[in-house]
């Protein structure tokens, strides 16, 4: 190892700086921290952000999308509510549908939530510059699909149905659904028999709750968006897994409180991906007290 040259300390100086030139340079500091800490961008028209947005229409799929699947702690709880919105021109009678569910799961439990299925139109992708304050959301793929008018008819169904039951980790779960079923609850034909794909599972500790020695229920209240999905597309031969875009005639919020058994041991989380970089809910696994 190279020694570090020692000198010695060079007479103190003062330098005076005008109050004035401190409090500019302070303010151009902050600013610049702001616009990088929000990914917003400062354009010369006022602020900016990046969205992706579709580009040259490549075809249609019918298919089923989960906008929500719901878990609980082993051992523990979850109650909330969702509030899903949609607003649909079907056989040319306007709709505009909002519901407040509420939901609870038990003790280890997957559920899901809210579904609908419908026809979905999907685009090639590309990112444009968007005017006014927003987070920039730039494209993850060369393709996007976007649901709703002019693309078709959509259909809505209370999913209700367990994916899973009394397991202490989330992980092994299905990455899609059984469509056909969803099809049945409200007497559509098989055309909407595609399912969306996406993951539930449960990979790394994003956060910990912990009651072991504790007298206390502990609980987590999280809000949450739909979530992350693709729809699987056919085109010139090869099948590909087109991301979801938010669409301006459906979506979703949520709010998710999970309750811990006092002294009923070490819960790690995750939080599911939603649209947006948002959360859509968590997902758990469980150890017992040593």
């Amino acid at each position: 190892m190279n020694d570090i040259p020692v000198t010695s300390s060079p007479p103190t100086s003062t330098i005076k700086i005008p109050t004035r030139a401190v409090v500019i340079a302070v303010a151009i500091v902050a600013v610049v921290l702001f616009a990088s800490v929000v990914e917003i961008e400062i354009g010369s028209s006022g602020f900016t952000h990046v969205r992706c947005d579709g580009q040259a229409r490549l075809g249609n799929v019918s298919a089923w999308y989960p906008y929500s699947f719901i878990a609980a702690p082993y051992n523990g709880s979850e109650s909330g509510e969702l509030r899903v919105w949609e607003n649909y021109t079907v056989g040319g009678v306007y709709r505009n549908l909002t519901s407040a569910i509420p939901t609870s799961v038990v003790s280890g439990d997957v559920k899901l939530g809210w579904a609908t299925g419908g026809n979905w139109t999907v685009f090639s992708s590309g990112n444009s510059t968007v005017q006014g304050n927003g987070l920039s959301d730039p494209c993850t793929a060369s393709m996007i699909a976007f649901l709703g008018p002019p693309n078709g008819p959509v259909s809505e169904a209370w999913g209700g149905g367990i994916v899973a039951t009394g397991i202490r980790t989330d992980a092994g779960l299905p990455s899609s659904f059984n469509a056909s079923d969803r099809c049945a609850l409200i007497n559509e034909s098989a055309d909407c028999a595609v399912s969306a794909h996406f993951d539930l599972n449960y990979t790394r500790a994003m956060g910990e709750v912990n009651t072991c020695g504790k007298l206390d229920v502990a609980s987590l209240n999280v809000t949450g968006e739909q979530l992350v999905a693709t729809i699987p597309f056919a085109w010139n031969g090869r099948h590909y897994d087109v991301p979801i875009g938010p669409s301006p005639q459906g979506g979703m919020f949520a709010w998710f409180n999970y309750t811990f058994p006092a002294n009923g041991g070490v819960w790690q989380y995750e939080s599911l991906p939603g649209l947006f970089g948002t959360s859509s809910g968590l997902v758990f696994s469980y150890s017992p007290c040593p």
